[in-house]
């Protein structure tokens, strides 16, 4: 018996002496985890061999064996084309890494735990495996995330984890299209290049209609998700999107009871982070990419997002956004229930670039300010956004915000109204807080402030409206947060 088999027989075990069996039924007993409602915010991090090379986007190791695309040319024109994807291995050697100094920069964001990518589309492990040679602390000597996760703990950090490997079927497939003399095509290293499977149309991207896992891949998928877990012990596993495919769903049921049922074992509270319909709803938690929805989530969701615009991981031509287009953003996934998850990408030696360390030092001091609308909140019961509408699904994150858009979340016996506008007149009119039974509210006022100031605000309120009068035009590129306190 080799290992994958005997791991999946390790899995069944656990599945059937356990409280949470591999079928909908049983999985749909999932809490959402209450450090994660608390919590609300974490870092993703993008960091691993692709960072070496710097160029195009995470997907380096796909788009360099794919002729015409910006990481081919570059790879041609810097390491040569017989330079393959394990030789870049060799050279990442983040020697200025330190977990430590990485916590702190965390922290001082306002987030409440973190996600480093344990393993990426790639098929490098960023930490020890038995199942396969290409792992981190066998090539370097050294677990980053471990060191990572006991960091995390001395800093008082949820640490959490992203999984990839399901795309690593097809990854580097190009290499069989376009390089017939590659160690790729050649099958040479299969352990580390896996099948980059291409079908026999030829069309390397067909990923959904024409590519299909194999069951002995899906039993050495299941088998590496659930040592990554056992190996690091998350709060958290967030999977990208390929495992909503149809032959994943037995293996990702088998996945869920597992981890689940190992939480258990641990005293932890775990989740699972997913995409489109991959699991049914209730089983984990819903991921948004680069996007929002269109309402207020009955449960708990996510969105992921990253501070450069262009790429997840670390390149030279990375686009940042600036801290206010990341707030307002930020808030309005708050005000429709839902947790945010900004991605970091690290430079190859393993420092955090000034640009990406810039802005979440601002964010924290956002944090410091207005956490209280944050940690712990609840939509507002009324409305959660007054103003223009936001489009629903993945990679719609682009809004303009008008001075008439307004955000909203509440505690007990607070309502805090986000104004989303850059530039404010100094009478706020807000109709989600007028005087009335329905549409509005007929709490007793007793005190509207501005977050982190003493001033009490002036106020009227009609049938109309409530109106704040803030007595100046206000620069709003960083959002304030008003807070009004009730009766």
């Amino acid at each position: 018996m080799n290992q994958v088999d005997e791991y999946l027989k390790v899995i069944d075990t656990v599945i059937e002496q356990g409280k949470f069996k591999d079928n909908w039924e049983s999985l749909s007993q999932f809490k959402v985890p209450s450090w994660y409602r608390a919590g609300r915010f974490g870092i993703f991090i993008h960091w691993g061999v692709y960072s070496v090379p710097a160029t195009q986007s995470e997907w380096y190791p796909r788009l360099m064996y794919i002729k015409g695309q910006k990481s081919n040319i570059h790879h041609s024109k810097t390491y040569g084309m017989d330079f393959e994807y394990r030789q870049l291995v060799d050279l990442f050697k983040p020697q200025k890494f330190n977990a430590d100094e990485w916590a702190e920069i965390f922290k001082k964001s306002g987030a409440a735990y973190i996600m480093p990518v344990g393993e990426h589309h790639d098929g490098v492990k960023m930490y020890k495996s038995q199942l396969n040679r290409w792992n981190m602390a066998d090539l370097n000597k050294r677990d980053y995330m471990a060191e990572l996760h006991q960091a995390c703990d001395r800093a008082g950090l949820g640490f959490l984890m992203s999984n990839h490997r399901a795309e690593h079927y097809w990854f580097f497939n190009g290499a069989r299209k376009y390089y017939p003399d590659s160690e790729v095509a050649k099958n040479l290293y299969p352990d580390l290049y896996g099948p980059a499977f291409m079908p026999e149309s030829g069309n390397i991207d067909k990923t959904d209609k024409e590519i299909f896992a194999s069951e002995e891949y899906l039993r050495e998928w299941l088998a590496s998700a659930c040592e990554m877990i056992d190996k690091n012990r998350p709060l958290g596993v967030y999977f990208d999107w390929w495992i909503h495919k149809d032959e994943f769903r037995p293996y990702l049921k088998k996945f869920l009871a597992y981890y689940y049922n190992r939480g258990m074992e641990w005293g932890k509270e775990v989740c699972v982070f997913y995409k489109w319909g991959a699991l049914f709803d209730g089983c984990g938690i819903f991921d948004v990419e680069r996007g929002q929805i269109d309402g207020v989530a009955r449960e708990l969701w996510q969105n992921d997002t990253a501070i450069a615009k262009n790429s997840w991981g670390y390149t030279e031509g990375n686009q940042f956004k600036t801290p206010a287009e990341i707030l307002r953003n930020m808030i309005e996934v708050f005000a429709k229930n839902g947790c945010y998850m900004l991605n970091v990408g690290p430079k190859a030696d393993g420092t955090i670039c000034k640009e990406e360390k810039n802005v979440l030092l601002e964010i924290g001091k956002w944090f410091e300010k207005n956490g209280e609308a944050v940690y712990g909140s609840q939509p507002f019961e009324v409305c959660p956004f007054e103003g223009r509408k936001t489009k629903n699904g993945a990679f719609k994150e682009n809004k303009k915000f008008l001075k008439k858009d307004f955000c909203f979340t509440a505690r007990p016996g607070k309502i805090y109204v986000f104004p989303m506008g850059e530039n404010l007149p100094e009478t706020l009119k807000i109709k989600s807080l007028r005087r009335s039974n329905e549409g509005g509210i007929r709490y007793k006022i007793k005190r509207i402030h501005i977050l982190g100031e003493e001033k009490d605000l002036g106020y009227s309120q009609s049938e109309k409206d409530l109106r704040i009068h803030t007595g100046k035009k206000y620069d709003n590129n960083i959002p304030m947060c008003i807070c009004v306190e009730v009766e």
